[in-house]
């Protein structure tokens, strides 16, 4: 079934399974999901949902949606990577 974001309560909720979120994996489900079919780059990404003052190291935005997939992601790929350019949303909400 579709994905529903709770980001007030930290958490996502698909049938009757509900996801366990931290206020990052919100951040970045947010900004792709309200820019759906836009490719949102890798320092658009950074700068939002880390920070401008902020500066991860260059695998931390691949760990941390990596990690966000395997929360959220079954059969359909709701966050796509757009190589060399960043991701873009997919999912159904």
């Amino acid at each position: 079934g579709p994905l529903r974001i709770l980001p007030s309560e930290l958490r996502a909720e698909r049938d009757t399974e509900s996801i366990d979120l931290t206020p990052r994996e919100i951040s970045i489900l947010k900004l792709l999901h309200d820019h759906p079919g836009q490719v949102i780059s890798r320092d658009t990404m950074l700068d939002v949902c880390w920070g401008l003052e902020y500066l991860p190291e260059s695998r931390t935005l691949d760990q941390q949606i990596a990690k966000l997939r395997k929360k959220i992601e079954r059969d359909e790929e709701i966050i796509e990577t757009v190589r060399g350019s960043g991701h873009r949303w997919r999912g159904h909400i």
